[in-house]
C-alpha cells in the first residue's frame, strides 16, 4: 500500500469518526434532557441510557461478520445515513416510549460506524503501525465527544437547567452526520482491500474461535467496564446538573472537558506505552482513574466536577485504544472484524447493564452515587487487567 493511498484511508476515516462522533454526542445529552422534558424519572432516564446498548447487543456478533464479508465502507456508511435520520426523527418526538425506541435504533446506528471504522483501522494498518493509528482513531473519536456536547448545549440554549431548544440540537447532530460523509467521496480511491474469498472466510468466522485466543477475554472485560464508565458519565451528568443547580451549557461543557482530556491522553498514548510498556501504562491508568471516580462524589461545584472529569477523561481514554490494539494484535487477519464486533459485543452488554445499576443507585441515593459504583467497576477492570497482563502478553 502506497504512502498515499493509506493517507487517503487514514485521513478520509479520521475527518469520519470525529464528525460522526460529535453527532451523536450531540444527540445522547439531549436524548436525556428530552426525556426530562417529558417527565421520565432517574430510572426512566438509566433504563433508556441500556435500551441504547441492548439491540446492539443482539447483533454485535453477526455486525462482525457482516463487516467481515461486505467490507467495512458500506456499513459505515449505513451507520452515517442512520444518524441523519434518528436527528431528524428525534426534532420531533415528545413520548418517552418514542424516544426509548428511537434510542435503541441510534444505538445499531453507533454499532455499524463503531465496528466498520475499527476493523478499518485493523485490516489497513501494518502490524508496527497498529497502536498508532488505533491512538489517531481514538483521538479523533474523542474530538468529536469533546465538541459534540458543548456545541450541542450552546446551540439547544439554556432554560434554568433545562435546554432551551433540544430540537435545534438534534437538527444539528443531523448536519453533522451529513458532513461526516463527505471525505470518502472526496478520496475516491478507497478500495476494499480484500478479495471476495478472503471476505467470505471473514463472514464464516465463529466467535468462540476468538474468545480461545489468550488475552481477549481480560481485554474485552477491561474495555467493557471503560465503555460503560464513560458511557454512563455521558447520561448522568445531566442529571447531577440537575440536582447540583448546573446549567446544561456548563454540563455540556464539562462532558466536552473530559473528552478533551481523553483526546489528550491518546495522543500521547504512543509516547506513552513507549517509555513506560503497555501494561503498565493500562494498569496504572485504570487504577488511578477509579480513584478519582471515587473522589468525584465530592465535587459540588462546576469548577470541581470539571476538574476531576478532566482527570478521569485523561485516563479512562488510555484504556479503550490499547484494548483494541491489543485484540488486533492477537488475531490474524481475517478474525479481526469478528474479534473487534465482540470486543464491542461486551461494551455493549456493560452498556446495558451498568446504566441499569446507574439508574438504581441514582433514584434512592442521588446521581452523584454512581461515581462510587463506576469506581467499583473500573477497579475491578484494574485487578484484572493487573493479573493477565504485562509487557510479554501486551
Amino acid at each position: 500500500m502506497t504512502s498515499r493511498s493509506t493517507n487517503s484511508w487514514l485521513w478520509a476515516l479520521l475527518i469520519n469518526v470525529a464528525l460522526a462522533q460529535a453527532s451523536i454526542y450531540v444527540m445522547r445529552p439531549m436524548i436525556t434532557y428530552r426525556a426530562l422534558e417529558n417527565g421520565a424519572s432517574g430510572y426512566e432516564i438509566g433504563l433508556i441510557a441500556s435500551i441504547y446498548a441492548l439491540l446492539p447487543l443482539l447483533i454485535a456478533v453477526p455486525m462482525g461478520r457482516w463487516v467481515g464479508r461486505f467490507g467495512e465502507i458500506p456499513l459505515l456508511f449505513i451507520g452515517c445515513f442512520s444518524f441523519i435520520i434518528l436527528g431528524v426523527a428525534f426534532a420531533f418526538l415528545n413520548n418517552v416510549i418514542a424516544i426509548a425506541a428511537a434510542t435503541a435504533l441510534a444505538g445499531v446506528a453507533h454499532l455499524s460506524n463503531v465496528a466498520a471504522s475499527q476493523a478499518m483501522v485493523a485490516n489497513r494498518s501494518a502490524m508496527n503501525l497498529q497502536d498508532q493509528n488505533f491512538g489517531y482513531f481514538s483521538f479523533a473519536t474523542s474530538l468529536g465527544h469533546s465538541v459534540g456536547p458543548i456545541l450541542g448545549g450552546l446551540i439547544a440554549g439554556s432554560a434554568g437547567v433545562l435546554p432551551r431548544s433540544s430540537t435545534s440540537a438534534f437538527i444539528f447532530a443531523a448536519l453533522l452526520a451529513l458532513l461526516s460523509l463527505v471525505p470518502f467521496f472526496l478520496f475516491r480511491s478507497i478500495k476494499l482491500v480484500r478479495t471476495q474469498q478472503e471476505r467470505d472466510a471473514a463472514g464464516a468466522i465463529k466467535a468462540r474461535d476468538v474468545l480461545s485466543r489468550p488475552g481477549i477475554k481480560p481485554a474485552i472485560w477491561t474495555s467493557l467496564s471503560v465503555a460503560a464508565a464513560n458511557d454512563v458519565l455521558v447520561v448522568i451528568l445531566p442529571l447531577v446538573g440537575t440536582e447540583k443547580g448546573i446549567s446544561p451549557v456548563v454540563i455540556g461543557a464539562i462532558l466536552s472537558i473530559r473528552s478533551a482530556a481523553a483526546m489528550i491522553s491518546r495522543f500521547l498514548l504512543g509516547r506513552l506505552t513507549k517509555s513506560y510498556g503497555s501494561a503498565r501504562t493500562m494498569n496504572y491508568s485504570i487504577f488511578f482513574s477509579a480513584l478519582f471516580l471515587f473522589v468525584s462524589i465530592y465535587a459540588n461545584s462546576s469548577i470541581a466536577l470539571g476538574i476531576s472529569m478532566a482527570i478521569v477523561g485523561f485516563l479512562l481514554g488510555i484504556g479503550q485504544p490499547l484494548t483494541m490494539s491489543i485484540v488486533s494484535k492477537k488475531t490474524p487477519s481475517q478474525e479481526r472484524a469478528m474479534a473487534i464486533s465482540i470486543r464491542l459485543f461486551g461494551n455493549r452488554i456493560g452498556q446495558f447493564l451498568v446504566p441499569l445499576a446507574a439508574g438504581a443507585l441514582a433514584a434512592p441515593f442521588g446521581a452523584s452515587s454512581v461515581f462510587i459504583g463506576l469506581g467499583v467497576l473500573v477497579a475491578s477492570a484494574g485487578v484484572v487487567s493487573a493479573a493477565t497482563l504485562d509487557d510479554k502478553t501486551a
